[in-house]
């Protein structure tokens, strides 16, 4: 009986003991949990206020984040930080699924101050880079750049190509030899300066239909320019293929500067065409509003209208990624006062739209060309 009694007592302290430490452990564990939860997570309020211009706006701020442990979540922070960042490119690149289509080049003739103190810094706002043509005798002169203005152009980017030693109209020049120095000079002139110009613009783009000039040309630079058109076709075939352009264009189904009978081609790989914002912008002032100030609101409206008319209008051309025309806008200075010069403020709206309406902005560095098709294309560009 004793023996009875003794064992049940056990039995019963042995029951008590367990129950006892179970709740003790899970308080331990419990209180261990919540520890641990403080130690490891920042703790943020979300606040709401509305400010003065009655819109919704949202902080947080942050408490008792334990000292010891302060950089524990920055891992965290970061990998979501890049999962964002992956994710917002990913709807970017489906929201921009048109945008290799749209491509505009952008040129300045010369040499001149201005593009330096009035357009870089446009440029530069919109991340944008063009093409510079340094005419050798506008340099270091009283309107044009210095040469280290030049420098840091093509320090930051931007494309330096020649415009001839001097800027005279080749067409007018009876000297093989004097027409040689000008075109050969404008290349010297900037290797002597550390440049690498591969493309030569004719003075006045004038020249293309004279085979002793480009001739010449062709001996000195990979391209050139000697002609307008408001779109540039890359394999020069607008009019045979697109029935686009026939003066500009006709009998071209490459840019091969002979055709087959050998005749000079309008538009070649010596033959490049730029559509010049200048003259367009004259025969719209002298044309349609003779009697109104060149400057006038009436007059830059009508100008940009065309502007963003011209650089649309390669998309009925450029479909599914591929490119087969592109504007080469041509400019001078810009904010003179001069009539065929536009204002500063012109020159900025036309880039904005550029930049609102992502448009790709490249420089003529930016093309390449294809020896065996006898074409040009865009360089790093998906196919």
């Amino acid at each position: 009986m004793n023996r009875y009694l003794a064992f049940l007592f056990l039995f019963f302290v042995i029951g008590y003991v367990v129950i006892n430490s179970t709740i003790m452990f899970s308080i331990v564990i419990s209180d261990m949990e919540f520890y641990l939860e403080t130690l490891f997570n920042d703790y943020y309020y979300y606040h709401h206020y509305q400010s003065n211009n009655n819109n919704n706006n949202y902080y947080y701020s942050h408490v008792n984040k334990p000292l010891v442990f302060d950089y524990v979540p920055l891992a965290n922070a970061q990998e979501q930080k890049e999962e964002e960042k992956g994710a917002s490119n990913d709807d970017n690149d489906d929201n921009n699924n048109d945008k290799n289509d749209k491509y505009v080049i952008l040129m300045f003739d010369r040499g001149y101050k201005t593009t330096f103190t009035e357009v870089k810094p446009i440029l530069d706002k919109y991340g944008f880079k063009a093409t510079m043509f340094i005419a050798c005798d506008y340099i270091e002169g009283g309107k044009g750049m210095s040469w280290d203005q030049v420098k840091e152009l093509y320090n930051n980017g931007y494309d330096i190509q020649s415009h001839g030693l001097e800027h005279e109209r080749l067409t007018e020049i009876e000297s093989a030899n004097e027409i040689e120095s000008i075109v050969s000079g404008g290349k010297e002139c900037l290797e002597e300066k550390s440049f690498s110009p591969t493309i030569f613009q004719a003075p006045y783009n004038k020249g293309g239909d004279d085979p002793e000039i480009v001739d010449i040309i062709s001996k000195h630079f990979d391209f050139a320019f000697t002609g307008h058109a408001e779109l540039m076709f890359l394999n020069c075939d607008g009019y045979e293929n697109f029935d686009y352009g026939k003066e500009e264009y006709k009998g071209s189904t490459d840019c091969r500067p002979y055709l087959s009978d050998d005749d000079l081609a309008p538009t070649s790989k010596y033959g490049i065409k730029e559509w010049s914002h200048d003259r367009e912008r004259k025969k719209i002032y002298d044309g349609k509003y003779p009697n109104k100030d060149p400057h006038s609101k009436k007059v830059d409206k009508a100008v940009l209208k065309l502007f963003t008319k011209i650089v649309e209008s390669q998309t009925e051309f450029n479909i599914d990624g591929e490119i087969n025309a592109i504007p080469i806008i041509g400019y001078h200075q810009i904010g003179t006062g001069e009539d065929f010069d536009p204002s500063v403020e012109l020159f900025e709206q036309e880039m904005k739209y550029l930049y609102e309406n992502d448009y790709n902005v490249i420089t003529l560095a930016d093309l390449g060309y294809d020896e065996d098709k006898e074409r040009f294309y865009i360089k790093n560009l998906d196919k």
